[in-house]
């Protein structure tokens, strides 16, 4: 064989191993090909097998053994190189179409899954929208619950929740902080309505016992939002505005750090305002005086500094003297805290109230001693204790509940047949108070002459000594300054009324 057979036929052979090759790696790839580009790729294959044939038939004709003419060889391979270009340029043009088909889809779905996230997400804000106004409405509905519990807690409430507001803004929260801050604020004393009315309501100074009981408000409210709602924020705020960052306050004694902001925030909020506000046991504090008080206990490391100095800057913004705020509730409900508080400082077992009373009435604005004068009248009994010891104490004690049935049939039947005002009576301990609106001197003196004629029967029949004091204040006059002027009277000693 000469050289220029031999480079042939080693050509053509390596070209029957690669085609041969091509066409079993083929057939593995078929299985694994898309079933839209299988119908493509098998006639690929089945051309390489004629391609594989062709070089087969190719190498008789360079030992000039085959019968067939060359041309028809040639021809053949050639023909076949045309079917296989056409066939690759077929293959590959249908499937750059499929290609932009399938973009042109996925382009299309991503459209659709775009859409449908933009849905989704307008869905979900609409649905956060009317959680936060359900959220904000339950709150709002448990602060009337407040209001109808006790009406004074929901005033602090709302104060204290304008106060936090003002310092969170100067801080520059965000809205959504503000309006955490504004809905704990509101329901920060919720747990008050488990307290018992005896503590809830009581006008004067706590003793141990009431403060111990008080200190149990966290720790209800805490857990009743603790179990409902999904952010911690409002729930720590309730449970932790009294604490204190040495550690000196409750329900835990938390200190520093373990104090969260808000609750930093609402403990400085809650204790201006309750210096600064007006109560029926209390006047309110000047600003200047509840922020020193602030400050003092800031700088005893109780309260957060920087929350107070930003409180000092807000308070202008503040009023002095808070008013009791419009109130959230029905008007019936003036009726129902007028009876809580009758039935609350009743004594128990007398149909007597405490002097305090009248503190309340004068707070709710149910006297009209804003528009007319009015008296007072105090029945001093200075030697009571010496009677007691003299006829027994359960004698004693019948002897004074039986002047008070006296004077509260007098107050009873001289208030019915007047139209000029009320008159009512109260207990201060083993004395009597009198309180009364008349059109005139007349019936002022007609309605003492009768009370005179209840002492001096008590006087004939048990021999017990009374004093009766009274004093004549204007329209307007502050009702504890006129309490205490007429409480001061027998320490002082002046001219009383009557002596029987």
């Amino acid at each position: 064989m000469t050289i220029t057979t031999i480079i042939p036929a080693a050509l053509i052979l390596l070209g029957i191993i690669l085609m041969s090759a091509s066409i079993v790696l083929g057939r593995k790839m078929t299985s694994s090909l898309p079933r839209e580009l299988q119908n493509n790729w098998i006639p690929l294959l089945c051309l390489m097998a004629l391609f594989l044939l062709g070089y087969i038939g190719v190498l008789p004709l360079l030992a000039e053994l085959t019968i067939f003419p060359r041309q028809i060889f040639v021809s053949l391979i050639l023909f076949g190189g045309a079917i296989f270009v056409f066939l690759v340029i077929s293959f590959t043009r249908s499937t750059i179409a499929r290609i932009k088909a399938d973009e042109d889809q996925l382009r299309q779905n991503n459209m659709l899954l775009a859409e449908e996230v933009r849905v989704r997400r307008a869905a979900e804000e609409k649905i956060r929208q009317q959680s936060e106004v359900m959220l904000h409405d339950i709150l709002e509905i448990v602060a009337e619950m407040i209001a109808n519990r006790d009406l004074h807690t929901f005033e602090h409430a709302a104060e204290v929740a304008r106060i936090a507001g003002l310092i969170g803004r100067e801080m520059k929260l965000s809205g959504d902080d503000l309006k955490v801050i504004e809905f704990g604020c509101l329901v920060h004393d919720i747990g008050k309505t488990a307290i018992p009315d005896d503590v809830l309501l009581k006008p004067g100074h706590f003793d141990l016992q009431d403060r111990f009981i008080m200190q149990y408000h966290p720790l209800v409210g805490a857990k009743i939002f603790a179990r409902h709602l999904q952010d911690d924020r409002i729930a720590n705020i309730i449970l932790n505005h009294h604490e204190r960052l040495d550690g000196s306050g409750y329900p835990a004694g938390l200190k520093g750090n373990e104090i969260d902001l808000f609750s930093r925030i609402v403990a400085v909020a809650d204790t201006y305002e309750s210096l600064i506000a007006r109560r029926p046991y209390k006047q309110p504090m000047s600003r200047d005086e509840a922020l020193a008080i602030v400050d003092k206990e800031a700088k005893a490391g109780q309260l957060d500094q920087g929350i107070v100095d930003l409180l000092k800057k807000i308070a202008p913004e503040i009023p002095e003297d808070i008013s009791p705020s419009p109130q959230m509730t029905a008007g019936f409900m003036k009726d129902i805290e007028v009876f809580r508080r009758k039935t609350y400082f009743r004594e128990p077992l007398t149909d007597f109230y405490n002097y305090r009373y009248l503190y309340f009435l004068d707070d709710a604005k149910l006297l009209r001693n804003s528009t007319m004068a009015y008296d007072l009248f105090f029945i001093d009994i200075p030697s009571f204790g010496e009677f007691q010891q003299q006829i027994g104490h359960v004698v004693a004690d019948q002897i004074l509940d039986e002047l008070g049935q006296r004077l509260l049939k007098t107050t009873s039947e001289w208030g019915s047949e007047q139209e000029s005002g009320a008159v009512m009576l109260f207990r201060k301990g083993n004395d009597y108070l009198l309180y009364g609106e008349f059109a005139d001197e007349k019936d002022a003196g007609a309605f003492m002459k009768q009370m005179m004629g209840d002492l001096a029967a008590v006087k004939k029949e048990w021999n017990l000594a009374t004093t009766l004091y009274r004093r004549n204040f204007a329209a307007g006059f502050p009702m504890d300054q006129a309490l205490a002027s007429l409480f001061a009277a027998p320490t002082k000693a002046p001219q009383p009324a009557v002596a029987a």
